[in-house]
């Protein structure tokens, strides 16, 4: 899998997606590190606790421009889920 890039420009494309993931939302994972971008900087701190309510990383476009594989990855960190 390629490594995404940690920068200001996939965080605004991260920030389209997440902000709007039901999982992202209910469990309210902005105010637990790393905040978002977890395709590149692992998943939630939260992510052991957090309730799978569906993912939106299939339609990002960080996701399609690195060709990720998995989804999930606030919940599975950067390997995503299998």
């Amino acid at each position: 899998m390629a490594v995404v890039e940690d920068n200001q420009e996939n965080m605004e494309i991260c920030k389209r997606f997440c902000g709007t993931c039901p999982t992202y939302q209910t469990n309210r994972m902005k105010e637990s590190p790393p905040h978002a971008l977890f395709c590149a900087r692992g998943k939630s701190a939260i992510a052991d606790t957090a309730e799978n309510k569906g993912c939106n990383c299939f339609q990002c476009d960080v996701f399609k421009k690195y060709n990720l594989k998995g989804g999930f990855f606030c919940l599975h960190g950067t390997e995503g889920s299998k």
